[in-house]
């Protein structure tokens, strides 16, 4: 957790705009030294904290009044959506942009449900994550131009049944025990998977199982048959 304690430039002070404040919340610390050096450099915004997770983004929010959160969803810690609808919960009024590394249609749809503003890929340049971060500061949405899938228009929830086969996968679970669980055929699982696939835009089973550990389907309530 680092606190920053320059205070820059004073909000309307001698007719300058307003400098936009800004919390980095990521895991890995080069990530966010790095992110935080490239701001540094922006007139327009001030960082005042970064932090590695939930529970130390809530503290800071709470110390510094940030504008913006930018944040990632993997976190390390329960479900990598929950961080977000406890932010906007507690501080309804502070922007978050999510910046992560998946290209996910479901993950979008969980992202803007928990309050969420923006949804910028990780791989995008440093020209596309600042015009990202000054829509979300000015109130307005934002998407990443790479993730098509992410399009409110083309947007496709899963089914309850699905995230029950998700959680399942998470959790470690095998077909037979899987189908068992949910009364259900063997067949009828496979056919439940493939159809989330197609959904999420993932090639296998096995990215399928990555993204419901990630995600946090473990942590959701028990699926009932």
């Amino acid at each position: 957790m680092t606190v920053t304690c320059s205070a820059g430039p004073a909000a309307g002070a001698s007719g300058q705009h307003r400098v936009c404040r800004v919390l980095v919340v990521d895991g890995q610390r080069l990530f966010r030294e790095a992110l935080c050096t490239l701001l540094a450099r922006e007139e327009e915004f001030l960082v005042v904290g970064d932090a590695a997770d939930g529970g130390e983004a809530l503290e800071l929010i709470a110390a510094l009044q940030p504008d913006v959160v930018v944040t990632d969803l993997h976190l390390g810690r329960g479900s990598s959506v929950a961080h977000l609808e406890q932010i906007h919960a507690r501080f309804p009024g502070v922007a978050l942009l999510v910046l992560t590394a998946l290209r996910a249609r479901e993950v979008a749809v969980r992202v803007r449900k928990a309050g969420a503003r923006g949804y910028l890929l990780k791989d995008r340049g440093l020209k596309e994550f600042l015009g990202a971060l000054r829509e979300v500061a000015a109130g307005r949405c934002y998407r990443s131009r790479a993730a098509k899938g992410v399009a409110c228009a083309d947007v496709v929830v899963l089914t309850e049944r699905q995230r029950q086969v998700l959680r399942a996968l998470a959790l470690g679970h095998r077909t037979r025990e899987t189908a068992r669980m949910l009364g259900v055929s063997v067949k009828a699982i496979h056919k439940q998977r493939e159809r989330i696939r197609d959904a999420l835009r993932l090639e296998s089973v096995a990215a399928l199982t990555r993204f419901a550990a990630r995600e946090g389907f473990a942590e959701e309530d028990a699926a009932t048959s």
